[in-house]
């Protein structure tokens, strides 16, 4: 959960975190987005246990699950998006919707996982997202604006440069509450 002095108006509304990135869940999630190990994605979010699913707020059909979006060099090169396919299984497992085409990865940049100081990550991440113009269209039905509460999902934090900047324009758009969920920190 994330912590009060933490909380910022385009900050998290909260955070789940399931696992320690180590040991085999790390080895599954780089098989996963590396090898493309696809069955990884489902035995991964099947280890998640209910009590970590039951610390997330989502009390209501005004929840949907919003995968972190690839840049689309990066999404044509892995052929899939590692969030979106564990993003699958998460909303499954809620009895979520799950919807895509929220954001926008405008600017190819070095793959956060190569980069090691936190404070050139933080930098890496800043302007990498904006809203699709087209998105309301992915909303589910009667569900606009302020009505929206999102479980933005990635499959790892390490600093959440990346889900941080999400947040920001996911707020400004009007969203309403944005919780995030990753499988590993």
């Amino acid at each position: 959960m994330t912590h009060p002095i933490c909380l910022r108006p385009l900050g998290l509304d909260g955070l789940v975190t399931v696992f320690e990135n180590r040991g085999i869940i790390k080895k599954a999630i780089k098989s996963l987005k590396y090898r493309f190990v696809y069955d990884a994605a489902e035995e991964l979010v099947n280890l998640v246990p209910d009590s970590a699913l039951q610390n997330l707020p989502i009390k209501s059909n005004s929840w949907a699950l919003y995968p972190i979006p690839l840049h689309k060099d990066r999404l044509r090169w892995r052929g899939f998006n590692q969030a979106e396919k564990l993003g699958q299984f998460v909303a499954q497992r809620l009895k979520m919707k799950m919807i895509d085409g929220l954001l926008v990865r405008t600017v190819k940049r070095t793959p956060q996982a190569d980069i090691s100081r936190r404070e050139d990550r933080i930098q890496n991440a800043q302007g990498l997202f904006q809203l699709n113009k087209l998105s309301t269209s992915n909303l589910p039905a009667g569900r606009q604006g302020s009505q929206l509460s999102i479980l933005l999902f990635d499959d790892v934090w390490t600093t959440g440069a990346t889900m941080k900047e999400a947040v920001k324009v996911l707020k400004r758009s009007g969203l309403g509450k944005v919780w995030g969920m990753t499988l590993a920190r």
